[in-house]
């Protein structure tokens, strides 16, 4: 499984009930090997490289599918 463990920060304008900014920082990743990967052929060689890298998300194992973990969220008027 890849895990993205993200601080997000959200700016707010006075007197408004959305922000108007929202800033997000990949603070670690943690990741394992593909369990599936992808045979490819490209000007008459093979290579095999991690399914996360070629196949939509749905199609992905589980080790290749991205889990995002907000860790910290900061919310700032300006």
């Amino acid at each position: 499984m890849s895990v993205h463990h993200v601080r997000v920060t959200e700016i707010y304008a006075r007197a408004a009930d959305h922000p108007w900014l929202t800033l997000r920082h990949v603070i670690a990743v943690e990741s394992a090997p593909c369990l599936a990967p992808v045979l490819i052929r490209m000007a008459g060689r093979h290579a095999r490289i991690a399914c996360g890298r070629r196949l939509p998300l749905d199609r992905q194992c589980r080790n290749c599918a991205p889990r995002i973990v907000v860790t910290e969220v900061r919310r700032i008027t300006a």
